[in-house]
């Protein structure tokens, strides 16, 4: 997920980290799996060396994550032209009461006057077309000559409105069919009504949108109605369920704070990065300078400010939710659209889950009734890495200390799709997409067709594979 805090607009993404211990086998270990388990320590002690020579200034995953809340195009200089498209929706969503005119899927589009690729970029939970990191890497990308187009997360009110058949997304499988069928509409109006020409057709994922990314990829492998030829997948969560504790966990901390004290925490922290908002942000020293300004926080409250701002994307997706398939989760009447707004700000991502979308996906998958861990484990990365396997136009980049994910599931993943994965050291959930090795890594990895372009080297990162040192 990518923070992100705006007026009006919060959107972020966050995550947690637990250090790897190799406990010492016991007498019976087979003599494989020992000599495994001493390829890995001994190419972890390498790693921890060689990522001295990964020069990002912050060792704190949670200064870093939040670093990327003043990732926005308004930084860029020049500021690229972006135009406001509105993509057709699902019939009938258009005439919803309370929210007539507003049934159209809303991406925004830097488009070039010439042949070129397009680039989608999705961000992660919440997240609209307009705000945050995908404006910053919209910028970029523009600038090297690509089409961009960005797209609103599954789990906006808007693309729940407009292209979510379910209304109820959350369910990664079935968010990533929406999002095909989305951007094969939204391709046919830009090519129809735009002139817009495009030479290849790339993806770029953050957070929840990696996920939903490498799902897109399974589908588009065997439709190819698109035919996306690469895919960088930034700090996708590998375990939901994990990733939804640890949001559930920081969001306790409101009790323990007090509310006076949260919301002083939060202004705070608002009126940080607004202070912050016009900053160029090609100047490493605006990043230092911003996480000094977080320097004074513990642990606990970045990790609530994290969570807040995860929450305040939820009360219009849950009105949305209940407009669309009424499930008597909000008392008021559905023509009373203050008060379903004001109950839906009292909805966790648990309640979410739980109330929202495991009972309606559970009718729709005709499963039987299981718990929300076991719905999120099905909707995680785990069950498509086989089909990510050897698929060379997909390439997963991670940090080993992202804060919501265990290091143990990056090791795992690592071990599993060998040379498509990326692992830097440092940079939190996110956090150091900002940093020129990293945002040269994702230009490198994109702008040349994936059938010329090898994995690029990355120094300081994990670079185990299936036991070998690389």
């Amino acid at each position: 997920m990518a923070l992100r805090w705006r007026r009006g607009h919060r959107v972020p993404d966050a995550s947690m980290s637990r250090r790897l211990q190799v406990h010492e086998p016991c007498p019976r270990t087979p003599r494989a799996l020992l000599y495994f388990i001493v390829l890995t320590a001994l190419c972890l002690a390498w790693s921890s060396v060689d990522a001295e020579d990964y020069r990002y200034p912050f060792r704190d995953p949670y200064i870093a994550t939040v670093t990327a809340a003043i990732l926005n195009g308004d930084g860029l200089t020049p500021k690229p032209k972006r135009q406001v498209v509105h993509v057709p929706g699902l019939p009938d969503r258009n005439h919803m009461p309370a929210l007539e005119g507003r049934g159209e899927v809303s991406v925004a589009v830097y488009r070039q006057s010439h042949p070129a690729p397009l680039l989608f970029i999705l961000s992660g939970i919440g997240s609209n077309a307009y705000f945050g990191l995908a404006t910053y890497f919209a910028g970029l990308f523009y600038q090297e000559g690509f089409h961009v187009v960005i797209l609103p997360s599954p789990m906006s009110w808007n693309f729940a409105l407009a292209a979510s058949r379910s209304g109820a997304p959350g369910y990664a499988p079935e968010d990533a069919r929406d999002l095909y069928e989305a951007m094969q509409r939204t391709l046919e109006v830009l090519r129809t009504r735009y002139n817009v020409t495009t030479t290849g057709i790339k993806f770029m994922g953050a957070s929840l949108g990696a996920l939903e990314g490498a799902y897109l990829s399974v589908i588009d492998a065997e439709e190819r109605k698109i035919g996306i030829d690469r895919y960088l997948l930034v700090n996708p969560p590998l375990d939901l369920a994990y990733a939804l504790d640890r949001v559930d966990e920081w969001t306790t901390l409101q009790a323990k704070f007090g509310g006076d004290k949260s919301k002083r925490l939060v202004g705070r922290a608002l009126a940080i990065v607004e202070s912050f908002s016009k900053e160029r942000l090609d100047d490493p020293a605006v990043f230092d300078r911003f996480a000094k300004e977080f320097a004074s926080y513990t642990t606990e409250e970045i990790q609530f400010l994290i969570a807040a701002a995860l929450q305040a994307t939820l009360p219009e997706l849950v009105y949305v939710t209940q407009s669309v398939h009424d499930q008597r989760v909000l008392a008021d009447a559905k023509d009373e659209a203050r008060k379903r707004l004001r109950a839906s700000k009292n909805m966790t991502f648990k309640d979410y889950g739980e109330k929202i979308a495991l009972p309606w996906w559970t009718q729709e998958l005709v499963q039987p009734q299981g718990d929300l861990q076991s719905f999120a484990k099905r909707g995680s990365l785990t069950p498509i890495l086989d089909r990510l396997r050897g698929n060379a136009k997909v390439h997963i980049v991670h940090n080993a200390d992202d804060v919501l994910v265990e290091r143990s599931s990056i090791e795992a993943l690592k071990a599993e799709l060998g040379d498509q994965v990326t692992v830097f050291p440092y940079g939190g959930h996110l956090g150091n997409l900002w940093y020129s090795e990293n945002k040269e890594f994702a230009l490198r990895l994109l702008r040349t067709p994936e059938t010329r372009q090898p994995a690029p080297d990355v120094r300081g990162r994990l670079s185990y594979a299936h036991g070998r040192i690389r």
